[in-house]
């Protein structure tokens, strides 16, 4: 009896992904009939790092008009008389090179190291550091007791830094610098780079923060070039980089504006050499299958964002993403714990009394994106909520957005003390666009959310990414909340809206920094003991390996505690551990 065929194997179908509509005006693009100057009052009020104030001081400064030319000659000229090799190279000083040498030049740097705060230690180091060993180049002419064999081994060194010295353009001066290898020319305002004037043999150069906004130059750069930096600039036009010199194998787009990450690893897959990347700061850097794009579009790379690149992470060459996962992203806000809360009094009947954490971002205000691209700076009274009742009393609203509420230490000994503080809601004032909530969780010592507590949908890449470059406020609330009933008939009732009473345990500030899509989450911790607002970042640990207990713990003898090793008691202090993070596709 012939045996029976085989069935054929049925083919499960593909799970259907769920995916949010992602319109036209979510994008990363300014239409064109969006007020002029709407992205400016978009970013009004934002608490930017330390890091990014910088940076967009820079960033102004190069976006003016009629920026007075200044070539590299005079830079470099400008340099080196703030520096200590000026006085090397006067002829018409009263000083020989001896004397300067053995006199002036330690009285110089003493008065440094031992009177100069540390602003100006920061700044004789910058002055000084356009080359490697400028002490050797002038001993080198004391003991030859020649200024003009200072000038000329100045013409043969290998590195040089023109940094922050507002120049616009290179010239014929460089040329004379035929050993160059590495030339550092950040912090500057060059457009353009004239690559004719570069040295033959240059292998590495430096452009961060500048102007330059196309990287057309890039076919006539020096072949033996291996390290470009671009970052902190204006790209977001990137097809010219495919025909970058063969060898490069660093290349550094930090911080531009790029957000076509299929354009920008098309471009790139062309140079056979290229083992380390830099993408991250750019708004495609912060899409859902940002890494595993690149690591597949681009199998020979080793290092991306200052990360080494493992076999685990290329799970497979060939994946083609969604095109919804390379323009949006899932952002999450996770409390991992708050810890050491007084317990609030007994509610009155009909109260309910709950805990929830509050984050702001102001710039993942869709709404208010919306409403500001096509309006001048009329009052947002038009998207104001409608009055809910009228016998609502002004003198009651509270502003307590953007306030702490300060106890008095001795007083909040009192535990049943710090709620007695409670404040009515102003259910009117704007603040659902820009304010997220957690969910509402019941007191304990230690206190658990949902996770993620925030979840946001985020299509507009770039406001996420400038997300990432901002001050954060996160508020700890706790919320009492009464419904009372009316009657209004025999049998008939009806709810009044509920009345929230209200008060802030906690204020926290936020600095976050940019995403590692190595990284699930950015940790940071905060606690009442750091008399401070600011929360610390914890670097690459995680705090949800951490355990703690409400019973007591103690240490054996003779071994010492490893933290995250054992459980830890509960803090008596108020604690609060959360961490910022976006959703990649693994």
């Amino acid at each position: 009896m012939p045996p029976k065929p085989k069935e054929p194997a049925i083919k499960k179908l593909a799970t259907q992904v769920m995916r949010p509509s992602i319109s036209d005006s979510s994008l990363n693009y300014t239409p064109c009939d969006a007020v002029e100057g709407y992205e400016e009052r978009i970013e009004t009020g934002i608490d930017w790092t330390l890091a990014e104030e910088a940076a967009r001081h820079h960033r102004e400064k190069c976006r003016k008009k009629n920026i007075p030319v200044l070539p590299f000659s005079e830079a470099l000229n400008k340099k080196i008389q703030k520096s200590i090799l000026h006085g090397c190279l006067n002829e018409n000083s009263t000083l020989s090179l001896k004397e300067y040498w053995e006199i002036y030049l330690p009285m110089v740097i003493w008065d440094n190291e031992k009177c100069s705060n540390e602003e100006g230690k920061i700044c004789f180091n910058s002055i000084n550091s356009f080359t490697d060993d400028l002490r050797g180049l002038i001993q080198k002419a004391v003991h030859r007791d020649d200024r003009k064999v200072l000038k000329r081994e100045l013409k043969m060194v290998n590195v040089l830094r023109v940094n922050d010295s507002e120049m616009t353009e290179l010239d014929e001066e460089l040329k004379k610098y035929k050993n160059l290898l590495t030339l550092n020319l950040c912090g500057n305002f060059i457009s353009d780079v004239n690559a004719n004037f570069l040295p033959g043999e240059l292998k590495m150069l430096e452009l961060r923060a500048n102007r330059i906004n196309s990287v057309t130059f890039a076919k006539h750069l020096p072949h033996s070039l291996v390290y470009l930096g671009l970052s902190r600039n204006f790209l977001s036009n990137v097809e010219a980089l495919s025909k970058l010199p063969y060898n490069i194998s660093v290349l550094d787009l930090s911080d531009n504006d790029i957000c076509d990450l299929a354009a920008v690893l098309h471009a790139l897959s062309a140079l056979p050499n290229l083992d380390a990347l830099q993408l991250a700061g750019n708004p495609c850097s912060v899409s859902t299958a940002y890494a595993r794009t690149t690591l597949a579009r681009l199998p020979r790379l080793q290092w991306l964002d200052g990360r080494e690149v493992l076999p685990s992470d290329r799970r497979d060459d060939s994946f083609e993403p969604h095109p919804d996962d390379l323009r949006s992203v899932y952002f999450n806000f996770t409390v991992i714990r708050i810890m050491g809360v007084l317990q609030p009094p007994k509610a009155d009947k009909g109260a309910v009394t709950a805990f929830h954490v509050e984050i702001e971002l102001p710039l993942l205000d869709s709404t208010r994106r919306r409403f500001l691209m096509y309006r001048n700076n009329e009052s947002l009274i038009e998207i104001m909520p409608p009055p809910e009742d009228d016998d609502w009393s002004s003198p009651k609203l509270s502003s307590f957005g953007n306030s702490k509420m300060v106890v008095d230490p001795e007083v909040s000994s009192n535990e049943s003390d710090i709620y007695n503080n409670l404040q009515p809601k102003n259910s009117r004032e704007i603040v659902h666009f820009t304010i997220f909530e957690s969910n509402r969780v019941q007191w304990n010592k230690i206190i658990n959310f949902q996770e993620p507590a925030v979840r946001i949908f985020c299509p507009n890449l770039i406001a996420l990414r400038d997300t990432f470059r901002s001050v954060i406020t996160i508020r700890f609330v706790y919320t009492m909340t009464t419904i009372t009933k009316q009657k209004t008939g025999k049998s008939a009732q009806s709810l009044k809206p509920p009345g929230e009473q209200r008060v802030i345990l906690a204020t926290i500030k936020c600095a976050l920094k940019t995403p590692d899509w190595s990284q699930p989450l950015q940790y940071f911790h905060w606690d009442d003991t750091l008399n401070t607002d600011e929360a610390i970042h914890w670097g690459d640990g995680d705090l949800s390996v951490l355990q703690y207990t409400q019973q007591l713990v103690k240490t054996p003898k003779g071994k010492a505690e490893e933290p995250g090793s054992v459980k830890q008691s509960t803090p008596e202090n108020l604690t609060c551990h959360f961490g910022f993070g976006i959703e990649t596709l693994k």
